[in-house]
C-alpha cells in the first residue's frame, strides 16, 4: 500500500507541474457553460444564421426542463468532444515512462506491476474527475440559474455513477497501452471503442447491461428516472475495469 501510496502521488505531481488540473478544469467549465447557453439563446443564434427558414420547429414542443438540459450537456458536450480531450490528455500514461526509461526504473525496485498498473489507473481517474466534476458544477449552477432547480442530491449520485465510466475509460487506455507504443495511435483506438460503445447501447436490449457504457444510463436515471435501468450494469463495468487492469498486469510482466 506505501508504493502504491508513492506511486499515486507522484502521478498526481507530475499532472500538476503539466498544469493539467487547470486548463483540463478550465476547458469542461467552458464545456459545461456551453449547452446552457446554446438552449438560453436559441432563437437568437438561429436569427443570426438566417432565421428559421429550412429549419423545422415544433411550436408544441414544450420547453426543456432544466434537468434535460443539464443532461443534454452531458451527452452533447462531455461525452463528445470532452471523451476526446480527455483521452488525448491521458493517452501517453503508459507509453511516456516506456520511452523515457522511466518504467524500467520503476520495475526494477521493489514495486510490484499491480502496483503500478494501479496507480496510473486511480491517479489518471482523479486528475480526471477533478476536472470533470467542476465542469458539471457549473454546468449546474448555470442551468439552475437560467431555467430553475432539480434536486443537488441527484447531481451527486449521477456524478458517482458517470465516475465509473471515467474508470473504465481509464483502465482501456491501460490496456492498448501495453500493446502499442504510438499515442496518436491509443487514443484513436480508445476513443474509436469509445464511441463505439456509445452507439451501440442504445441499438441492442439484449446486450444492453453487459456494456459498461450502460452505466451511463444508470447515471441518467438519477436525474431523470425515465429509463428502464438494470443496477447490473454497474457491477459488469466494475467487473470489466477490473479486466482490464489484470490484463494489462498480465501483459507488462511478459515484456
Amino acid at each position: 500500500m506505501m508504493n502504491l501510496a508513492i506511486l499515486i502521488r507522484a502521478e498526481l505531481t507530475e499532472a500538476g507541474k503539466d498544469y493539467k488540473y487547470v486548463w483540463l478544469t478550465i476547458f469542461f467549465i467552458l464545456l459545461g457553460f456551453t449547452q446552457p447557453l446554446i438552449n438560453m439563446y436559441l432563437d437568437i443564434i438561429l436569427q443570426q444564421l438566417g432565421g428559421t427558414i429550412g429549419v423545422i420547429l415544433d411550436p408544441n414542443k414544450p420547453p426543456p426542463t432544466s434537468s434535460e438540459i443539464f443532461l443534454s450537456t452531458v451527452s452533447g458536450q462531455f461525452n463528445q468532444i470532452g471523451l476526446i480531450i480527455l483521452i488525448i490528455s491521458f493517452m501517453g500514461l503508459i507509453t511516456t515512462d516506456r520511452q523515457s526509461g522511466m518504467q524500467d526504473f520503476i520495475l526494477t525496485r521493489p514495486v510490484s506491476i499491480y502496483s503500478y498498473v494501479h496507480a496510473k489507473l486511480i491517479a489518471h481517474w482523479l486528475i480526471s474527475m477533478f476536472s470533470i466534476f467542476f465542469g458539471i458544477l457549473a454546468s449546474y449552477l448555470y442551468t439552475v440559474y437560467l431555467f430553475g432547480s432539480f434536486p443537488f442530491l441527484k447531481l451527486l449520485s449521477f456524478s458517482i455513477l458517470y465516475s465509473l465510466w471515467i474508470l473504465y475509460l481509464v483502465s482501456l487506455v491501460l490496456v492498448i497501452s501495453v500493446y502499442i507504443k504510438q499515442q496518436i495511435l491509443i487514443a484513436v483506438l480508445t476513443i474509436g471503442v469509445a464511441f463505439f460503445l456509445l452507439v451501440i447501447k442504445g441499438l441492442s436490449p439484449t446486450f444492453l447491461y453487459f456494456l459498461p457504457s450502460s452505466i451511463l444510463d444508470v447515471a441518467t436515471h438519477q436525474i431523470s428516472g425515465t429509463h428502464d435501468v438494470h443496477n447490473s450494469s454497474v457491477v459488469c463495468c466494475l467487473l470489466i475495469t477490473v479486466a482490464h487492469l489484470i490484463w494489462a498486469s498480465k501483459k507488462l510482466k511478459q515484456h
